[in-house]
């Protein structure tokens, strides 16, 4: 459930992590005779000669020629003029990572600091002994060192089963990462009520697919989608967490234990084949894994109930341009059997870099980290330069000069804000979105973009009045960064036992009543059986009992929320 964890990852990269975990089980550390993670003596005195490292950063292909590579453009120029080490860059594939880390490690030319959000590939890392311990390290730190103390729960997640501290992260501000959209308009038409209870909800999809919502005549209308977030948000329902992205179906039964919970696997199984058959969802939605049909949908007017990452500036724009009367509000998740639960919320603790065991200045890499953790790195990683790519405005908050000339050369540095800070309070993003700015240029152009900001802004906030609520808290136990790191085969197991899982419960989904629900849970406790499923349980539910009280829960990011 990360993110960018925060930034979510792609369907697709289920397989490449498959692939990477068995590949790195080959390699091992330089030092043969290691019987634990590496374990360094205390670092050497600082000296005054300018130090040197090397960083992954991800590539997504965003840079254009004219700017250069991800390992060289300005930004890289600038984190070297500015900051304390020089550093070089290596490309890591976003989608590859884990292949191109297995090459680095095993070729012996990792780089010192590992930026990764996928929590599997660091523990697999960390079981490989491939990782350095920071305590001794953090002790000279300057920033980071104060970040930990005002936010212990930072170290807690960061430190792993021996005790000692590997990962780094940082702290922002709780917002709804995933939103179940409705269109508030189609509802007013049809005469309905917004959707409390399943019953309710599948009433209302069902309307939108069949009743003319749009009012042209034809019946091109979908109900709601189950692609991407849309599937998501129905297993919330649900109180689960097993999708194509994510399978992090871990419950606590009546006894406090961890446990899977097939039971809520098989009710959501069975609504989306109730919605599937009843032609309310596109037939196609396995086909559309990152929701780029479900977007598409909606922004034509012709998607009721869409769930999505974030606000979605750009699609919400794109409605409001192609249908102005549309009215757009988040929907409360409505009651299921297991509770009432929330579409996914940030993770506040993001943990995304490890240092190479190997790392041959490990003091300069937290000298690096302190320097992009500073508010100075963190303004220009998050706004561009002032005068380039904004100028203060008269809320005080940086505004865009030029949009398309950020769009060309400051907005692919977001991948080098995995060890910044973030912006936090009124200039944050989330509430930047929140309380839009009357243009100073009051052009007709300028005002309707700003009356469409208004109206973003009423459907955001109702998104924080919807699902920032520990009485209807998110799905899981234990968010993904939390998880364990589980010895080596045990974590290739639950690889394969999770997708001959999930690649069943599809296939039921499309099948009607030739295979049905329940039929599809006997056959996926059998494929999960097989990949050692009941040795994993086991061992999670040891863990739990061991760590509950040590680590970060889902029912923790609750005590983040901002103060308002």
């Amino acid at each position: 459930m990360s993110a960018n964890r925060s930034p979510v990852h792609a369907a697709a990269l289920l397989s490449v992590i498959l692939a990477g975990a068995a590949a790195l089980s080959a390699c091992s550390s330089k030092d043969t005779g290691k019987t634990g993670s590496a374990n360094p003596a205390a670092p050497a005195s600082v000296s005054n000669t300018r130090g040197k490292i090397t960083s992954t950063v991800y590539d997504r292909g965003a840079v254009e020629p004219s700017e250069g590579t991800m390992t060289d453009n300005r930004w890289t120029k600038w984190i070297n003029q500015k900051g304390p080490v020089d550093v070089a860059f290596v490309s890591v594939p976003r989608w590859e990572s884990a292949q191109k880390l297995n090459a680095l490690f095993a070729s012996g030319s990792a780089p010192d600091l590992i930026m990764e959000y996928d929590s599997v590939i660091k523990n697999q890392l960390y079981n490989q002994k491939q990782l350095l311990p920071l305590d001794n390290y953090i002790k000279d730190s300057t920033v980071y060192k104060k970040i930990l103390e005002q936010y212990p729960t930072l170290r807690k997640v960061g430190t792993k089963d021996d005790g000692k501290l590997y990962e780094i992260g940082k702290v922002g501000d709780v917002i709804p990462q995933h939103i179940v959209y409705i269109r508030a308009d189609w509802l007013k038409k049809l005469n309905l009520s917004m959707p409390k209870t399943l019953d309710e909800f599948f009433a209302v999809a069902q309307a939108f697919a069949n009743n003319d919502p749009d009012g042209n005549g034809k019946k091109d209308t979908y109900g709601a989608n189950l692609s991407f977030v849309g599937g998501m948000a129905i297993d919330a329902i649900f109180g689960t967490v097993f999708n194509a992205t994510d399978k992090n179906p871990w419950v606590l039964d009546k006894d406090g234990n961890l446990t899977l919970g097939w039971d809520r696997i098989q009710a959501a199984l069975e609504f989306k084949k109730k919605l599937y058959d009843a032609g309310i969802v596109d037939k196609d939605f396995l086909t559309d894994g990152k929701g780029d049909k479900a977007k598409q949908d909606f922004v034509t007017g012709k998607l009721g109930i869409w769930g999505t990452n974030n606000p979605e500036k750009p699609a919400f724009t794109a409605l409001m341009k192609n249908v102005p009367d549309a009215e757009v509000v988040a929907l409360p998740l409505p009651a299921g059997p297991f509770g009432t639960f929330s579409p996914l919320i940030s993770n506040p603790v993001s943990m995304n870099a490890v240092v190479n065991a190997n790392a041959k200045n490990p003091a300069d890499v937290i000298k690096y980290i302190d320097f992009m953790m500073s508010d100075e790195a963190t303004n220009a990683m998050a706004n561009g330069l002032e005068g380039e790519h904004y100028r203060i405005g008269a809320n005080g908050c940086p505004q865009v000069i030029d949009a398309a000339k950020n769009k060309r050369e400051k907005d692919y540095a977001g991948d080098y804000t995995m060890v910044t800070s973030g912006i936090t309070g009124k200039c944050a993003p989330h509430n930047l979105l929140l309380n839009p700015v009357e243009p100073v240029e009051k052009t007709a152009e300028n005002l309707a973009n700003y009356e469409i900001e208004k109206k973003l802004a009423k459907a955001f906030q109702s998104a924080f009045d919807a699902y920032l609520n520990p009485s209807r808290p998110i799905a899981g136990v234990i968010p993904n960064g939390s998880l364990p790191a589980l010895p080596q085969d045990l974590q290739l197991n639950q690889t394969n036992g999770f997708k001959s899982a999930y690649d069943i419960l599809a296939k039921s989904i499309i099948s009607g009543g030739s295979y049905t629900a329940e039929q599809a849970i006997k056959d996926a406790k059998a494929a999960w059986k097989t990949s050692n499923g009941e040795k994993i349980e086991a061992y999670m539910k040891d863990w739990f009992q061991q760590n509950k009280d040590k680590t970060l829960l889902t029912k923790d990011f609750y005590s983040f929320l901002e103060k308002k």
